[in-house]
């Protein structure tokens, strides 16, 4: 009996030693495939071949052998289609009638010529920028007396400080038209309580002030007529306008009337007939030949120009 026990014992023993000789051989064999999947796998990212990292089989004159990839010098490209070949011509090819070669596209086909811009549209000779929004060019700055500072903006507008009383600019040349003229810009008061722009213009052998937002900051209208100023002539309108919005203001002289519109509104629309046109008295009057000017309120101006209408007259 006790030898059958040792003997079971060697038994087992032998067995356990056999599984554990299988299992090493499995790991090792995983570890083969392993490392030929990636060889492979390295050899052709790097190469476009099959092969086993940087080697790969190569026949040459003693039969098969493991060589560098980077050793083979490789392979000739093919010639491109249209050249000879080295071949011989089989008679088929001799019998085989002539391309046409008309059918084929020139090779040194002329070049097209390059578009000719378009031309650039003529300038209205009747149109006049008065500012650029660049600098304040021909207009001046009025000495009022305790006026606030103009300055021109990198946004490109013409800005008004606040004032004692008034600020101001004027055209310091001869007006491009006293009559039969449209003049317009745009105006936008920042903070203030009284009017943002009073534009002063010639009328024939006079001039006049369209006043917006004065006294107190709702009266518009022209000043003066018939020696009363815009808060007392037929052109009188009460209007609101708020601060940091842009208003589009226009005057239209001709020898028949003046019209003046804020935005698409006519806010003036006066037939001159036998009215006494003239200026305000007082500090507006330093406001000719064209002026612009704020009453101890901030304000900004940008897009001024002038157009002559038909029949314009100039001084």
């Amino acid at each position: 009996m006790a030898n059958t026990g040792h003997g079971n014992r060697l038994h087992g023993l032998a067995l356990s030693g056999t599984m554990a000789a299988v299992k090493a051989l499995r790991i090792a064999l995983w570890i083969v495939i392993a490392v030929l999947l990636v060889g492979n796998a390295y050899h052709f990212a790097k190469y476009d071949s099959i092969g086993l990292f940087e080697w790969s089989a190569q026949r040459g004159d003693n039969g098969l052998g493991i060589v560098r990839t980077a050793a083979i010098a490789p392979a000739a490209p093919a010639a491109p289609s249209g050249t000879e070949s080295s071949a011989p011509a089989s008679p088929s090819d001799e019998t085989a009638p002539p391309e046409d070669s008309s059918a084929e596209p020139s090779k040194q086909a002329e070049a097209k010529p390059e578009p000719t811009p378009a031309p650039e549209p003529p300038k209205d000779p009747n149109l006049h920028v008065l500012f650029d929004g660049k600098s304040l060019g021909k207009w001046e700055p009025i000495q009022f007396g305790g006026e606030g500072e103009v300055t021109v903006t990198e946004k490109g507008t013409i800005e008004f400080d606040f004032g004692a009383i008034m600020t101001g600019v004027k055209w310091s040349e001869e007006p491009p038209a006293t009559s039969n003229y449209e003049i317009e810009l745009d105006a936008m008061k920042l903070d203030g309580n009284d009017f943002f722009c009073a534009l002063t213009f010639p009328v024939r052998d006079s001039h006049a002030t369209f006043v917006i937002g004065g006294w107190g900051g709702g009266i518009v209208g022209i000043s003066s007529v018939d020696d009363l100023d815009a808060s007392e002539n037929e052109t009188m309108n009460v209007e609101g306008f708020e601060n940091g919005v842009w208003y589009h203001i226009k005057v239209r002289v001709t020898d028949e009337k003046v019209e003046a519109w804020i935005d698409d509104r006519q806010m003036v629309d006066l037939e001159l007939g036998d009215k006494k046109i003239s200026l305000r008295p007082g500090d507006i009057e330093l406001c000719v030949p064209i002026g612009i000017a704020s009453f101890m309120t901030r304000a900004q101006y940008k897009d001024i120009q002038l157009r002559k209408l038909p029949g314009a007259v100039s001084e």
